[in-house]
């Protein structure tokens, strides 16, 4: 399946909300991204439309996630370049329904650190600022003993929830079956997982 521009523009302006007078600053998030080269591929220069993937859906959708809790742009996609692989593999996991088979050990969480202080700080590890947890690594770090590993405050994101939101964001702003929808995201998610 490929989505015009416009299409995404308004699944990700359905599933964020956004109030058709503010369309506009919102379409100016998108083209921020756009001028940062993100996602990779998809920028096509003037004159030229892009078309976009379930690749560049999930990736613009993760990239204003984070603008949701409070990342910059930039950073944003710094980080989701670095771990787009792992992401794009989970996504398909929850989307094929292999995260119901592998039970708590699915990796379904995402942790992304929010310190403004990060890039002062020595990047030894990528995951020491965004990290897939399954259920049972989310549920040590809210028990009462609790992880130390996050410092710094963190946003937990629900791939299942972020993959149904968008879902229904591509069925309020596409013509077509939702049947015929689901397919074609099972097709893409089967190429994706090994």
């Amino acid at each position: 399946m490929e989505f015009t521009y416009a299409e995404i523009l308004d699944i990700l302006s359905l599933k964020h909300g956004i109030k058709q007078d503010k369309k506009v600053a919102f379409r100016g998030r998108l083209q921020h991204f756009q001028r940062l080269g993100f996602p990779a591929g998809a920028n096509t220069g003037k004159g030229k439309g892009a078309t976009y993937s379930w690749r560049e859906l999930f990736l613009i959708g993760l990239a204003l996630e984070c603008l949701e809790i409070g990342s910059t742009p930039d950073r944003s996609v710094n980080e989701i370049v670095k771990f787009e692989e792992v992401f794009l593999a989970a996504v398909a996991s929850v989307a094929t329904g292999s995260a119901e088979e592998d039970g708590n050990d699915f990796k379904c969480f995402l942790i992304v650190e929010l310190s403004n202080l990060m890039s002062l700080k020595e990047e030894e590890n990528w995951s020491q600022i965004v990290k897939l947890l399954s259920h049972q690594e989310m549920m040590e770090i809210l028990s009462t003993e609790g992880v130390d590993a996050h410092r710094s405050p963190y946003a937990l994101i629900d791939l299942r929830q972020f993959l149904a939101a968008l879902l229904d964001g591509v069925f309020q702003g596409l013509d077509g079956s939702q049947k015929q929808i689901v397919n074609d995201l099972k097709n893409w998610a089967a190429v994706q997982t090994p």
